[in-house]
Formats: structure tokens, sequence, C-alpha cells
């Protein structure tokens, strides 16, 4: 089956809650949202709004967690980026390590759960300039705080942290969670840049000022084909 959309939302699935009792299986279940499709599940674009603000920034290193089939990531190795990128699938790092190469685009990925994973290189533990996160849900409530701080962990003293996430829920969400029901359901809390920020300083150990808190709306294609609006909301915190 070949599921491809012009949207690029859901692709990041990593979550610090994955080992938790009452989520079993979570590799397994996003290996089987990707593994059933014969062909790349989303578009291939990188999201709009991280485009927007990565943009503005010097290019360093960057981590991408929970990648999905990497358009991301290509899209900031494209534009002088140091990039890797992590996810649960290897269906997914797979169909990443695919599209980087057919690009000639040098970038790294790694099949591994952001709750786990250190970068081979003892440089870049805790080090990189930019961590990125879109769409990034836990499995559980209650648990995304400790998401945030994992994710942040890797991030460099004055590098930043970018985090896209859903602040409505896509048209097609309800749709997306019944197809999709073997084990594939999130804890779909709305986010607001301002909560994520609390939640990001309430529990890391280091200090954080924000660049960015907004709230955006773009345009997609829906799984079928119609066009929508999207609200992104977007944090990008500096680490100080």
């Amino acid at each position: 089956m070949t599921a491809t959309s012009s949207h690029n939302d859901h692709t990041h699935a990593d979550s610090a809650a994955a080992g938790n009792s009452g989520v079993p299986d979570s590799v397994a279940a996003w290996e089987e949202r990707y593994a059933e499709a014969d062909d790349a599940i989303w578009s291939g674009n990188p999201n709009e709004s991280l485009v927007a603000v990565v943009s503005e920034m010097t290019p360093g290193s960057v981590l991408d967690v929970g990648c999905g089939e990497g358009a991301d990531v290509v899209w900031m190795a494209e534009n002088g980026w140091d990039a890797t990128g992590i996810d649960l699938s290897t269906t997914a790092i797979d169909r990443a390590r695919r599209a980087a190469e057919s690009r000639g685009i040098s970038a790294e990925f790694a099949v591994a759960d952001v709750s786990t994973w250190e970068p081979a290189d003892p440089d870049r533990r805790g080090g990189f300039d930019l961590v990125t996160g879109s769409f990034l849900h836990t499995r559980l409530p209650d648990t995304r705080e400790e998401l945030l701080t994992r994710v942040a962990a890797h991030v460099a003293p004055g590098g930043a942290l970018l985090l896209v996430s859903h602040a409505t829920m896509p048209p097609w969400a309800a749709e997306h969670s019944e197809k999709f029901e073997h084990g594939m359901d999130h804890h779909h809390e709305l986010v607001s840049p301002n909560g994520d920020f609390a939640l990001l300083i309430g529990a890391s150990p280091d200090r954080w000022e924000i660049e960015l808190a907004d709230t955006r709306t773009r345009e997609v294609t829906s799984p079928s084909g119609e066009p929508a609006e999207l609200e992104d909301a977007i944090l990008l915190a500096r680490r100080v």
C-alpha cells in the first residue's frame, strides 16, 4: 500500500514514555506504521514552520528527534547543517538514509529512542547547537515534561531547542487514530509554546530563555487530498 500525503505531520515519534508500563510495543507499533506502506508515507517536504525558523539561524550541528523519513534532516543538511536524525522505526530510518543518498546529502541517521540514545562521538553528547522536535507526542498523560527534558539534554550551552507542535488537532486526527488503532494512539495534548517552556524550565537543570513563542497557520493537503489549514505551536528556546 502507498499512503503518501503532502503534509509532514507525525513524522516524529520518539517518546520518553515508550518504555513505561501501559505502553507496550511502542517500537513495534511505529515500525508497523511505516513498514505496512510500500513507499514513503510522508511527502518528503520539510515542515514549513521549521524551515521558516531555521532559515534565520547560523548552521551548526543539529539533532532532529523523531525524524521519521528524514525530510527535515535532509533539508537542514542541504542548507549547511551537520545533521543527525533519530527515530524509533528501522523502516523510517532506512527511507531517510535513501532520501539523503538520492540527493547526494551527507547526514547521520540512527534507530534510537531519545530516552536512551547517546551519540557515538563523545563531543556530541549534550553538545548540539540545535535540537529539533516536530510533533512529538507522549503516549501517556503527564509525561511530556520528561520527554522535553530528555530532548533538551542534547542541547549544548548556548544552543537552541526548537519544538513545532500541534496547536490544534488536524481535522483528520480521529480518522487517523481509528485507522491505525494497533497501538498508535498518543496522548494528544494540545500544546502552547509558553506551556512547553514552563515544563522545560520546571524540570531542566539548565537555564533557558525564550527566543520565539508563536502560533502559525500553514496550508496543507489532507490525507484524502483536500486542502486544509493547520496551526503550529512554535517554541525556540536558548540554553544560557
